[in-house]
């Protein structure tokens, strides 16, 4: 029998990724302000229009303000408010409404090291939105934590990430044991484990880093 998925913020690299992962027997609605070419039959849902959500077996959650590569060390006065209202307030409106319509599961992506006392903006935003997610009461949470990702985005990517990325990919070669968690993740690879962990209800809050998406 075939399964419903909803897939909110299914325009950005891993939220397009996720959706043409998804095997076509299934169902899947994306949640998002435009209309993109997939792989695959969507139904669709405007995400500024949306109050009400359809019941589905699972969500998806690949909402995230686009940053530039400075913001992550140390977030823009200018920017904050652009980014906790997408990946703090958007994320809760979304969870919020899926919990109203009895959807029992959820997977989000969130950070590496995300936490709600962390002195990073980035990283403390990304800990305040798992802490909320995981009091809303759903069966099973699945929260992704992954380092840089990698794969082909609709704009080019700048020449600083180029740099950070050639760097970073080399470095990863030599991080293993408890460091393995800090090694770049293609898109592709994330996709099929948040696809394959959400078949999974384990009735707990589940946190996968990067030996969890192979």
């Amino acid at each position: 029998m075939s399964k419903k998925y909803l897939v909110a913020g299914a325009t950005g690299l891993m939220g397009t990724t996720l959706v043409n992962q998804i095997p076509l027997n299934e169902d899947v609605t994306v949640i998002a302000r435009r209309k993109i070419n997939y792989k695959r039959p969507v139904n669709f849902l405007n995400l500024d229009e949306c109050i009400k959500l359809p019941h589905a077996d699972h969500l998806f959650i690949c909402l995230g303000y686009p940053l530039e590569l400075r913001d992550l060390l140390l977030m823009r006065k200018s920017i904050k408010a652009k980014f906790k209202a997408v990946d703090y307030n958007l994320v809760i409106k979304i969870a919020e409404a899926a919990k109203q319509s009895n959807i029992k599961s959820v997977s989000v992506i969130s950070s590496i090291e995300a936490h709600p006392k962390s002195l990073n903006y980035y990283l403390k935003v990304k800990g305040q939105m798992e802490n909320k997610i995981k009091e809303l009461g759903f069966e099973s949470v699945n929260i992704f934590r992954p380092s840089h990702l990698l794969g082909e985005r609709e704009k080019e990517i700048t020449l600083d990430v180029k740099i950070f990325e050639f760097f970073t990919n080399i470095a990863g070669n030599f991080l293993f044991g408890w460091f393995k968690k800090y090694k770049n993740i293609q898109a592709q690879k994330l996709a099929a484990a948040m696809y394959k962990k959400s078949n999974k209800m384990s009735n707990t809050v589940d946190i996968f880093t990067f030996k969890d998406f192979s």
